[in-house]
Order: C-alpha cells, then sequence, then structure tokens
C-alpha cells in the first residue's frame, strides 16, 4: 500500500513539474489508474 502511495505521490510531483499539455495530461492519467488501483483493492 506504502509503496502505491508513493508511485501516486512521484507521478503527481512530476506532473506538477510538468510543462507541456500532453506531458501533464498523460502523467496525470497514470496517477488516476494507480489511485483506482489502490482504491480497487481497498475495497476487495
Amino acid at each position: 500500500m506504502k509503496n502505491i502511495n508513493k508511485k501516486y505521490a512521484e507521478i503527481i510531483h512530476q506532473a506538477d513539474k510538468a510543462v507541456g499539455r500532453k506531458e501533464v495530461v498523460s502523467l496525470l492519467k497514470k496517477a488516476a489508474m494507480i489511485k483506482s488501483e489502490s482504491e480497487e483493492n481497498l475495497a476487495a
């Protein structure tokens, strides 16, 4: 669980520092997928 939160935080940090729109969108999509995986694991 901590590993997922660490990955999520790192990707959000990268998105904050990103320059291009496409780069930000792709990083936010990755972060959303990681967040949904963690919520899916909690529900199961």
